[in-house]
């Protein structure tokens, strides 16, 4: 989702969104919210993993940073748990 927010503010190349995806529990008091409330992202947003043949500071500079980058900058970048949420939910409606 958060390849998919950087692609939808045009600050990622369409050919770039990694669909492929790690799942991420939204928290709530530092606690899982439950399976339902979660959102997927590449192995770069979620666990700071860089793809392919990139560094850490190419992944950053192409990618944005990591959820790993801590959690008020990875929100201020892609949005909040619920906005990322709603993102999937809205493109997994579209889907079916």
């Amino acid at each position: 989702m958060a390849c998919l927010a950087l692609q939808m503010q045009a600050l990622l190349e369409p050919e770039l969104v990694v669909y492929g995806c790690d799942y991420n529990h939204a928290k709530s008091g530092n606690r899982r919210r439950g399976h339902f409330f979660g959102f997927a992202l590449c192995v770069w947003h979620h666990r700071r993993i860089p793809m392919e043949e990139n560094t850490f500071a190419s992944m950053r500079q192409i990618y944005g940073p990591s959820l790993m980058d801590g959690s008020r900058t990875f929100h201020e970048t892609y949005g909040s748990d619920d906005d990322l949420i709603a993102q999937q939910t809205y493109i997994n409606e579209l889907r079916a």
